[in-house]
């Protein structure tokens, strides 16, 4: 039932890489990444991912953060209107990409995935048993989204990611009621975003092991529970969103790709992706 989209995945070595990212890329770019062994049991730590530059927006979402009542450190996010061109081909694979998404990268794409990389490092360096992930243009109840992190941490056998941030093509499966009308769910259709996720430290290291070259977006990437034998589920409905100002991952657009082969290429990765997606959640939801 599963099926590998992700089989180009090879550690890149220190002369692969070059540029002012040299230092963080080739320590965090292999598969010996450092976990803390230990850790305390239920612990959840929040990890906000910020651009430098974004103050307003940190200003704005740690202010919704700060009353959850958790550890928070924020994530330096990685600026893809930094990296040079050099890089960006030593990190993703730009052909496939294009064939998948019918155009290059974006810049903020790129950096984008390398900010979540980043914090799903930082948390298996930490003594969490569990990372809060935020971007930091989200918008929410800081009270429901409280409660509904407590009832999702009891039942913590349900699910490895627990999306408060779905979009989906309607039809999600309910597993397990959360909070007043909230619930858990599996999805048969596609589902993207990652606006604010709780994830696990078995799901962080297998996320972590396949992560490069990248050739989805991030939000593709880890939504694709088939790959990595874990359980993505989301709270329906959707208790955050992602609302704070314009969008920073639509930097440097790319020119869009329409020739036959192209179009064929991402028809069949969709068709593909959707069928054996809708499989492995119907799997999951009898059992």
């Amino acid at each position: 039932m599963r099926e590998n989209f992700f089989t180009n995945t090879i550690p890149l070595k220190e002369k692969e890489i070059e540029g002012f990212m040299f230092n963080y890329l080739f320590n965090q770019t292999c598969s010996d990444f450092k976990i803390h062994v230990e850790f305390v049991p239920n612990s959840i730590g929040v990890f906000l991912i910020n651009l430098d530059r974004a103050t307003e927006r940190l200003k704005f979402t740690k202010s919704h953060i700060d009353q959850l009542g958790l550890p928070v450190e924020r994530i330096s996010a990685i600026d893809g209107q930094l990296l040079s061109e050099k890089e960006i081909q030593r990190i993703c694979d730009q052909e496939q990409f294009k064939r998948y998404f019918k155009m290059l990268p974006e810049l903020g794409t790129i950096g984008c995935s390398l900010s979540h990389e980043k914090a799903l490092r930082k948390f298996l360096e930490s003594k969490y048993e569990f990372a809060l992930i935020f971007e930091d243009d989200v918008t929410f109840n800081p009270h429901d989204l409280k409660a509904c992190v407590e009832k999702a941490i009891a039942k913590k056998n349900l699910w490895n990611i627990l999306s408060f941030e779905v979009t989906h093509n309607r039809f999600p499966l309910k597993i397990s009621d959360l909070y007043e009308d909230k619930y858990m769910a599996l999805y048969v259709t596609s589902v993207k975003h990652a606006g604010c996720y709780l994830i696990n430290r078995d799901a962080a290291k297998k996320l972590l092991e396949k992560f490069y070259p990248i050739i989805v977006p991030f939000d593709h990437y880890f939504t694709a529970s088939w790959e990595f034998d874990i359980k993505f589920v989301g709270v329906e409905p959707s208790i955050v969103q992602q609302s704070f100002g314009s969008s920073q991952i639509k930097i440097g657009l790319t020119k869009k790709f329409n020739n036959f082969s192209v179009k064929i290429s991402n028809a069949i990765f969709n068709i593909r992706r959707s069928i054996v997606g809708c499989l492995y959640n119907l799997y999951l939801y009898c059992k």
